[in-house]
């Protein structure tokens, strides 16, 4: 009796588990790999309809500058401070920008491409950043006068690290002459025209040697971009420059031809009756030159030239 008592006692206190230790881990363990799959699964999911930058990047050098935008976008969205996204977002911008028609799309994306590209220069390696400052400086010059300075800061980073887009000088000069830096802007035209022969900046040049007070090598370019350009607009341009500059001479003989040849091609041109007018007026004329001072302010009510000869 007492030997059965105590084997009964025995197995109601001292083996007590239902459940077997192994078996429990065995279940934790399996518990573990569980959780783990589906925190891999959401990952993936969460990624899935993220690009990869290698796919943007082909985009990009297949010029589909919309797609590049639209990916980034959608890395973005993910990995906000992803350094590469944003560098190509801020490139795709400026290049929608510059084939937007809409000026008010067009100022959303200038803003955009700097946002991003300035939030990329801290997230980029250096060998990056000659071919990021290019574009920076670029969507600074669209800017205008008062983001001058920047543009040509970044635009200075990319030639000094030896960056050499085939425009590199072109813009590094028009934001070097909006900030008034002849000798610079007539360099980097210079440097730009050896690069790349253009009536449109010959004609730039000449008014920049025109700034620098060098009248002589104004005309020089002047001549050049009329001989060389089918663009009759850049034509008249030429023209009414050339006659400005041979006014200051007075040279009224040249001059006027120069405005003659204007209103041969255009005859409604403000600018030219003007300029006429400032001449009979160097002639004494003064009822010819109001005639046509009355013309100039005819085809353009507010031709601040002709209204101030008119005291109106």
């Amino acid at each position: 009796m007492r030997t059965t008592r105590y084997r009964k006692k025995y197995l109601l206190s001292g083996n007590r588990r239902l459940i077997p230790a192994r078996l429990i881990a065995v279940g934790f363990f399996i518990a573990v790999c569980v959780v783990a799959f589906f925190v891999v699964l959401y990952v993936k999911k969460s990624r899935a309809y993220a690009p990869s930058l290698s796919s943007i990047y082909r985009q990009w050098r297949a010029g589909d500058y919309p797609s590049v935008y639209d990916s980034s976008s959608a890395v973005l969205a993910k990995r906000p401070q992803d350094g590469a996204a944003l560098a190509m977002h801020g490139f795709a911008s400026y290049y929608l920008f510059a084939e937007q028609n809409d000026s008010t799309l067009a100022q959303n994306y200038i803003d955009e491409s700097i946002q991003s590209l300035r939030n990329a220069w801290y997230r980029v390696s250096d060998t990056e950043k000659p071919e990021l400052a290019y574009v920076l400086g670029k969507a600074y010059y669209q800017r205008g006068y008062y983001y001058a300075d920047l543009s040509l800061k970044f635009l200075d980073y990319a030639w000094n690290a030896n960056f050499r887009p085939d425009d590199i000088q072109e813009f590094r000069g028009l934001a070097a002459d909006m900030l008034g830096e002849s000798d610079k802007s007539i360099q980097a035209f210079t440097d730009a025209l050896s690069v790349k022969q253009s009536d449109v900046l010959l004609f730039t040049i000449a008014k920049a040697y025109r700034k620098s007070g060098d009248a002589e090598r104004a005309k020089q370019y002047l001549y050049e971009a009329i001989r060389t350009t089918n663009d009759d607009l850049l034509l008249l341009k030429c023209h009414y420059e050339l006659g400005d500059i041979f006014l200051g001479e007075q040279n009224l003989l040249s001059a006027q031809s120069e405005f003659d040849a204007i209103l041969e091609k255009e005859p409604n041109s403000a600018d030219a009756h003007y300029g006429l007018g400032v001449i009979y007026e160097n002639q004494g004329d003064l009822i010819r030159a109001r005639a046509e001072w009355r013309k100039a302010l005819k085809l353009d009510p507010v031709h601040a030239g002709a209204r101030a000869k008119l005291n109106i």
